[in-house]
């Protein structure tokens, strides 16, 4: 093999090669002839006649050598860079501080970036779990309020019927309600549900693991059906496969298990069953006005968007004609169900963290680049002694490469234990609700890739710049040049690299000010009310067993009187909606409203308003002022007058108008053809916040219950001592003694304070994530700054040695060295200042109470890299000013 490689180094052209074996063996052949008796001119012709079509024996030839050449090459290819890979772990093992810092360093970097790269796959790369998810869409009812509304029964059906692009169309109610169910110890359990229509399974292509799903049958005879989820089927019937045909007892009612759908399969919130709902054919008019289905469609096989969206706005517009009193001004929009899902929030909050730890990632390339520019140089001399052997430039750039890729791609085995070991943490880190049910970010074979992929091109673009500064100097130079001195280009390479590392930490570290400050914005909000010590549940009681009112009211009379005997309940009040939280009516529930008295204005133009019913009692629970007129009391009963209590912003918008004693005419905002309801203003509440980085206060009103009475409410509990929690099972065994029949279930128990802690917590999972890649960007910085220094350092002993014997005092040359470093870190701080303020706007969507530009976090980040800075000169500074002279001048 060797022998055959010299030959093929030394080959001559394939052209050539051919014409001089032919010519061999036609002079053979011609010899042969002549010695036959054959003359010479004669003997050739034939010899060549006998070699047939040489023209296309030469190309045959040529083809097979240049395949030969071909093979050989790759073989050449392939033992050298077994040789370099060798050499390269040879050389590794050699230097074991240098591999295992720049090792370490790579690991943090590509697996903090595998881990979020599995966050980005499974939310923007991977498709819905779902058969042919490209072809599912939202399917949303707009309006002149809305472009994203839900759809009324009516319109799906008309949608689905007349639809000439759709395979299939079904709706589902998008927040997950609940059903009473006989508990095993006896007492009633709340089991979630939600109701979907008969074909949503079909929509979607996803099939059970047990039973079957709803069938057209089922939606004729309109009968009790439920799917239950492979969670509530392990954790209640411990997967009994029996289970399925038999029926249970749910809110009073047989309803019967004919399925059970994997785990892998969540709409939108997380549920134990699936209830099915089906509507008669002929529903009265006034049924498309209730707009209660999320509707999802799938789209036939080669539809274009645009032609599904055509095809059901004309079946909307349709609709329109034939029904103006509801659908006149409504139409439709299509989305893709994978945006609809990850929604745009999640999308913006995943590629911040890709673009930081690229940052955090680029920052230790430049480090382990600056590790092997220092060990370039004092490797130059062995690289001098390859080129003067014959190696060329190309051939020892090669080399070093292939170690700078050896290193990274062990960096990067590593980094996949580092990120795996991140994503079994990351569900105690995301805050729940921040991933749709159906995203489950996975340490996958995809992952595995992109470590790969990551390590190989991390190690060609850091190895590349120090490849072709070590093998820029001239043999004959590096041969001569003391091991220790430094070329001037690598000392400015160096400098530039670790200027680019501070620049990047600054930028890091001022956008994680900026989030700081706006957790601390919207935890220090004024929330209008006292959530300390509050407990909140859900009482859910079955509205079969209480058909009337007074019934109803009875029932909440008696759990309110309960619950205030429990020893350590200090209020107790009733709400449709906790502050911060997510409301029973669902947060998109609006109103629209009118002061009785002032000039009409049309139905798509009026204002809106949020909608709570409350308790009189709700106020005091809370510690909610009333801050003008009263509060309600037992005189607004049912059979009163009906009464509002507004909050600041409602009336804030009258002006100077005093809104006591003003009457107001509100209706649902989605249904302009409802009747209005009439009431008079009471009182005025203080504001509280809908969410906490709300930027404008939103307007809401506030009814009694006794004249707004609904079966499922949320009951407030104060307590007289901080923990509130512990009030939890008195106040659930209170309202068991209330429902002695089991027909009450309680549900979402927490507190005010947890509510709060949720709803602050995609601020809070943001802040702490960049600002815990902002810290250790700004350490990796400084470690680059001591690397450079000590580098520095090492390198002019001699220089520094002679300045101390020609007289410069110790603090002159620490303030050489800390000189040059305030220089470098100076001006990787202005870049990055720079940066931060053209960057600054970009997270101006996820700020609240601070500006992009905000002084308070220039100034922090200074303050920050300064002290940083100092920590990390100290010590280089307090060598170089300790060397003594004598020692330096003796040392080679």
């Amino acid at each position: 093999m060797k022998r055959s490689l010299r030959s093929w180094l030394w080959r001559i052209p394939l052209d050539r090669e051919f014409d001089e074996e032919i010519e061999l063996h036609i002079d053979m052949r011609t010899r042969e002839l002549v010695d036959q008796g054959v003359d010479r001119a004669t003997a050739r012709e034939i010899a060549i006649i006998k070699m047939g079509d040489l023209e296309a024996f030469k190309r045959t030839c040529i083809d097979l050598g240049r395949k030969r050449d071909r093979e050989m090459s790759m073989v050449l290819w392939l033992e050298e860079l077994r040789d370099d890979v060798k050499f390269a772990f040879r050389q590794l093992r050699a230097a074991p501080t240098f591999t295992l810092v720049a090792v370490l360093t790579l690991a943090l970097g590509i697996g903090a970036n595998s881990a979020i790269f599995a966050l980005v796959d499974a939310t923007l790369l991977r498709p819905l779990p779902y058969r042919d998810a490209d072809r599912l869409v939202t399917i949303w009812e707009t309006s002149g309020a809305t472009q994203r509304g839900f759809a009324s029964p009516p319109n799906m059906l008309d949608w689905k019927a007349r639809s000439r692009t759709f395979e299939a169309i079904a709706g589902f109610t998008p927040s997950v309600g609940s059903m009473v169910v006989a508990g095993r110890e006896g007492n009633a359990e709340t089991v979630s549900r939600q109701w979907v229509t008969p074909g949503i399974f079909d929509v979607l292509g996803v099939a059970p693991i047990a039973g079957r799903t709803f069938l057209p049958e089922d939606e004729q005879q309109r009968a009790r059906r439920v799917v239950i989820s492979e969670g509530y089927w392990e954790t209640r019937f411990g997967r009994d496969p029996s289970i399925v045909g038999q029926d249970m007892k749910m809110d009073g009612e047989l309803w019967t298990i004919v399925g059970v759908m994997p785990k892998a399969f969540e709409i939108l919130g997380h549920t134990s069953m699936w209830a099915m709902r089906s509507f008669p054919v002929n529903m009265p008019p006034r049924a498309r006005a209730a707009y209660q289905l999320q509707v999802v469609g799938r789209v036939k096989p080669g539809v274009a968007m645009q032609a599904a969206q055509s095809d059901l706005g004309a079946v909307a517009q349709g609709l329109a004609n034939e029904f103006p009193e509801f659908n006149k001004g409504r139409s439709v929009r299509l989305e893709l169900m994978h945006d609809t899902m990850i929604g745009s929030d999640l999308k913006t909050t995943s590629l911040l963290f890709l673009g930081v730890v690229g940052f955090v990632l680029l920052i230790c390339c430049a480090n382990v680049a600056n590790l092997l520019l220092a060990r370039a140089t004092a490797r130059a001399r062995e690289l001098a002694l390859r080129s003067a052997l014959g190696a060329g430039r190309l051939r020892v750039i090669r080399q070093l490469l292939t170690e700078s890729v050896v290193l990274s791609l062990i960096g990067g085995a590593l980094g996949i234990g580092v990120g795996a070991a991140i994503l079994q943490v990351a569900p105690v880190l995301i805050p729940e609700g921040l991933l749709p049910p159906t995203v489950v970010p996975s340490f996958d074979v995809r992952v595995v890739a992109f470590c790969a992929a990551a390590a190989v091109l991390v190690g060609v673009a850091f190895g590349i710049a120090p490849a072709f500064q070590a093998t820029a100097v001239a043999p004959t130079e590096a041969m001569g040049a003391d091991s220790r001195t430094t070329t001037g280009g690598g000392s400015r390479l160096r400098s530039a690299l670790v200027m680019s590392e501070v620049a990047t930490a600054v930028l890091l570290l001022f956008g994680a000010g900026l989030l700081l400050r706006t957790l601390i914005a919207v935890q220090s909000f004024d929330r209008g009310y006292r959530a300390e010590s509050v407990l909140s549940m859900l009482v859910d009681p079955l509205g079969s067993s209480y058909p009337t009112p007074e019934r109803l009211q009875q029932f909440f009379d008696q759990v309110e009187a309960e619950v205030r005997a429990v020893p350590g309940v200090a209020d107790i009040g009733w709400s449709s909606a906790p502050p911060l939280g997510e409301s029973l009516f669902g947060d998109d529930y609006l109103w629209s409203y009118e002061i009785v008295g002032d000039p009409p204005v049309e139905d798509g133009r009026k204002p809106t308003t949020s909608f709570q019913i409350v308790s009189p009692s709700y106020f005091s629970t809370l510690d909610l002022p009333i801050v003008a007129g009263r509060a309600f009391d037992a005189r607004d009963n049912a059979q009163s007058p009906k009464v509002v209590i507004v909050n600041e912003a409602f009336a804030r918008s009258l002006g100077d108008t005093d809104p006591i004693g003003l009457r107001v005419s509100y209706k649902v905002a989605d249904s302009p053809n409802a009747e209005p309801r009439v009431a008079e203003i009471v009182g005025v509440a203080k504001q509280v916040k809908f969410r906490p980085d709300e930027s404008r206060d939103f307007v809401q009103l506030y009814v009694p219950l006794a004249q707004d009475l609904v079966d499922d409410m949320l009951m407030m509990v104060r307590s007289k001592t901080e923990r509130a929690g512990t009030l939890a099972p008195a106040v659930r065994a209170a309202v068991a003694r209330i429902d002695k029949e089991q027909l009450v279930g309680v549900a979402g128990i927490t507190t005010l304070e947890d509510v709060e802690w949720a709803a602050t917590g995609r601020h809070r999972f943001r802040a702490v994530m960049v600002a815990a890649f902002a810290v250790l960007a700004v350490v990796l910085a400084m470690v680059g700054v001591f690397g450079i220094l000590a580098y520095s350092v090492q390198q002019r002993i001699r220089d520094f040695g002679v300045r101390r014997a020609l007289g410069a005092s110790s603090g002159d040359v620490m303030r050489l060295v800390i000189g040059s470093a305030i220089k470098v870190i100076g001006i990787g701080a202005g870049i990055g200042l720079v940066l931060a303020v053209a960057s600054g706007r970009l997270l101006a969507t996820m700020l609240f109470g601070v500006q992009p530009l905000d002084f308070v976090t220039f100034a922090l980040v200074v303050m920050v890299l300064g002290l940083t800075a100092a920590v990390s000169i100290a010590g280089p500074a307090w060598r170089a000013a300790r060397i003594d002279p004598a020692t330096a001048l003796r040392s080679k």
